[in-house]
């Protein structure tokens, strides 16, 4: 304020002698002193409300120093700590550290130990699943080898079936044909004449007696008779072959004439038999055949006379044909 009135009693005593101009000049520059004086009031106001709070922002901040300080020191107790239990922590991680590496080397060992074990077991599984591949291979061969059999077996029950049908179809035939002979010829059994059924044939038997004289070849009026009657028998029997043979026995003949030894004595009379039966136009000449056995086969002695009447004889096989047995064995 002491200022101000000094301003002013300056201004008063010179504006007492100066001009108006000068006066005016001087009022513009106080009244804008003035206005710039008041414009620092307020700067200086502003000044000192900014300068309170930053006191106040400083005793603040004075205030957050030492709790920051006693925050340090905290900080700085609990970092001396943490030093310590890290300390610890290392020296406990280096032990640790070590037993692990320890315990690494042996469960590397052990592990390696493990993994040769099983590489072995993976071996003998991969050898275990190549037998049991090639048992399984085995298998299915022997599999298809056993439906193999079983079609085979079934194929030959089949054929075995047919063939003992075919062979039933034909004993049964020759049961009827004998029995059928034996009927034709009636009254001649036991009368130098026999009949037997064997091995699926029929056999007939006719001694020297019945057909022809001692020595001779020629069929006699006995020995017709009981061929015709044989003949009616056998006649359209198409599925008979009917070998004949001539037997003598072994008393050499003299050997004169046609006949000169027991081979064409028997030959002969096996000749004749079947020249009478092919008489008889329903019988093939075809199913016949003539043969001579002479005294090769005997059926008893010749040392006696009894042998030797039995031995000269003339047989009949009858068999059945078997041309559809045989084909049927040969598909």
């Amino acid at each position: 304020m002491k200022n101000k009135l000094a301003i002013f009693l300056c201004l008063i005593l010179i504006s007492s002698c100066i001009t108006p101009k000068v006066y005016n000049e001087l009022f513009d520059k106080h009244e804008k002193a003035k206005k710039d004086i008041f414009s620092n009031e307020q700067v200086i106001l502003n000044l000192r409300e900014n300068l309170q709070v930053n006191i106040k922002n400083i005793s603040e901040l004075e205030g957050t120093i030492e709790s920051l300080r006693a925050d340090s020191s905290l900080i700085h107790q609990e970092l001396l700590t943490c030093q310590n239990k890290y300390s610890e922590l290392s020296t406990t991680y280096d032990i640790l550290e070590s037993k692990s590496t320890r315990n690494m080397a042996e469960k590397a060992q052990e592990t390696k130990g493990l993994l040769e074990k099983l590489e072995l077991a993976q071996n003998e599984l991969f050898a275990k699943e190549d037998q049991l591949n090639k048992s399984k291979e085995s298998l299915r061969l022997q599999e298809e080898a056993l439906i193999q059999s079983q079609e085979e077996l079934t194929f030959r029950s089949t054929r075995v079936a047919e063939l003992e049908a075919i062979i039933n179809r034909k004993d049964s035939m020759v049961t009827a044909l004998k029995q059928k002979i034996s009927k034709a010829l009636i009254g001649l059994e036991g009368d130098g004449l026999t009949i037997e059924q064997r091995n699926g044939k029929v056999y007939i038997s006719l001694e020297e007696d019945l057909l022809f004289a001692s020595g001779k070849y020629e069929v006699n009026q006995t020995g017709v008779a009981a061929l015709d009657r044989l003949s009616s028998a056998l006649a359209s029997q198409d599925d008979l072959e009917i070998l004949v043979e001539g037997h003598t026995d072994s008393i050499p003949l003299s050997g004169r004439g046609l006949i000169k030894d027991n081979w064409d004595l028997s030959v002969m009379r096996a000749t004749s038999v079947v020249k009478r039966m092919t008489n008889n136009p329903n019988i093939d000449p075809k199913q016949l055949i003539a043969a001579g056995r002479s005294e090769f086969i005997p059926i008893l002695t010749n040392t006696t006379a009894e042998g030797r009447s039995k031995n000269r004889r003339i047989e009949m096989i009858l068999s059945p044909n078997l041309d559809d047995l045989f084909k049927l064995l040969e598909e």
